[in-house]
């Protein structure tokens, strides 16, 4: 393995250890809805192990982002834009109005 793919294996898990933390979400957790271990997941964290794609597409799912984030992938929209969309579309009319209104009070 290059040093390039380790710094990318560790910048995901970087990636992923921050997300986690972000959301309150324990490494024992986040093996479980992956299927690995905490330990494995303490690897992925650490670089020291490679995450597969279909455990990272799992981990972006249970991490509640969308997997460009977890690689560092700029899609040409803001950070976050993914998750704020998929709350935006729980919410109701009325939601969407104060929210609306919140943002508006920003500018």
């Amino acid at each position: 393995m290059s040093e390039h793919e380790k710094q990318i294996d560790a910048a995901i898990g970087k990636a992923i250890t921050g997300r986690r933390e972000a959301i309150g979400m324990t490494q024992r957790r986040l093996g479980e809805a992956i299927g690995v271990t905490f330990q494995q997941v303490q690897k992925y964290e650490t670089g020291k192990n490679r995450i597969a794609a279909p455990k990272l597409v799992l981990a972006a799912r249970a991490l509640k982002c969308d997997v460009a984030e977890l690689v560092g992938e700029n899609r040409g929209d803001h950070p976050g834009s993914a998750r704020l969309i998929r709350a935006w579309s729980s919410l109701n009319d009325k939601q969407r109005e104060a929210v609306t209104s919140m943002i508006e009070a920003f500018e």
